[in-house]
C-alpha cells in the first residue's frame, strides 16, 4: 500500500505494508534510529514521537494510520522553540528526566502543553506510557503548567511585536 505522510518536515511517498508499525517504518525509511524501539507493544514507551501534534507510541501506531499526517520525531522537535519553553519548564520546577526518557517525555510535555491540559489527572494518565520511574509525578504536573505559562508568555510577546 502506498502512504503519504510527512515525516520530520520531508514529504514521503512510502510503499508498505499497512500495518507495519511506526517505529520500523522510521527505522527503515527515515534511517532515524533515535526512536527507540525496545518492547514492540507498549511496554516501556520510550518510542514516543508527535503524530499530527499528538504524542503516540510508535510501536502502537500501524502504518494507516500515518496517511496524510505529520510525524515528528524528538531528533526533529529538539530544535524547536517549543522545546525552549519544556526546557525552562524543567529548570523553573528543578527537575529532569534521566537521558533514557528525555526525548519520550518531553515529546508527551509538548503534546500536553500544546493542548493546555491542566487537569494533573489527565497529565499523570498520560505520562503513564513511560515506565521509566526517574520523574516524580507533582514534578511533572508543575513542568506542564510552567510550559503552559512559558508558552502563553511566548505568544504574547510575539503577537505584541506582530
Amino acid at each position: 500500500m502506498k502512504i503519504d505522510c510527512t515525516i520530520d518536515g520531508k514529504t514521503l511517498t512510502l510503499s508498505l505494508n499497512s500495518d507495519k508499525p511506526l517505529s520500523l517504518i522510521l527505522r527503515e525509511n527515515t534511517g532515524d534510529d533515535a526512536v527507540v524501539n525496545h518492547c514492540n507493544g507498549a511496554m516501556c514507551g520510550l518510542c514516543t514521537v508527535l503524530v499530527d501534534g499528538k504524542a503516540m507510541l510508535s510501536c502502537m501506531v500501524p502504518a494507516f494510520e500515518i496517511r496524510g499526517k505529520t510525524v515528528t520525531t524528538f531528533d526533529s522537535f529538539r530544535k524547536t522553540k517549543n522545546m525552549k519553553d519544556i526546557e525552562k519548564a524543567y529548570e523553573s520546577v528543578g527537575s529532569f528526566p534521566c537521558q533514557d526518557c528525555y526525548a519520550s517525555r518531553s515529546l508527551i510535555f509538548e503534546s500536553l502543553i500544546d493542548e493546555g491540559i491542566t487537569d494533573p489527572e489527565e497529565i499523570l494518565k498520560e505520562l503513564s506510557i513511560i515506565k521509566c520511574p526517574c520523574m516524580d509525578p507533582e514534578d511533572e504536573i508543575n513542568i506542564v503548567l510552567k510550559g503552559i505559562e512559558a508558552r502563553r508568555k511566548r505568544n504574547v510577546r510575539r503577537t505584541q511585536f506582530a
